[in-house]
């Protein structure tokens, strides 16, 4: 299984992030939305402030952030 880098988010979208409820016991399972309309889903994001993600990017074009709808 390939290793996650763990990117540290700024300062807004973790106050976000600690109004939502937890999926999990410490962590969450949510979507961003970036700035270009690209929907990231299903990240994982631990204590509300690290996401798990599969490449690296700019946190400042993350707009919106809403826990993942489960199917």
């Amino acid at each position: 299984m390939k290793k996650k880098l763990e990117i540290t988010l700024p300062e807004h979208l973790i106050k976000r992030l600690q109004e939502l409820p937890e999926t999990g016991m410490g962590y969450q399972v949510v979507d961003f939305e970036l700035k270009n309309g690209t929907i990231l889903k299903s990240v994982t994001v631990l204590n509300s402030s690290i996401a798990l993600l599969d490449k690296d990017m700019d946190v400042s074009e993350i707009v919106k952030v809403e826990l993942s709808k489960s199917d």
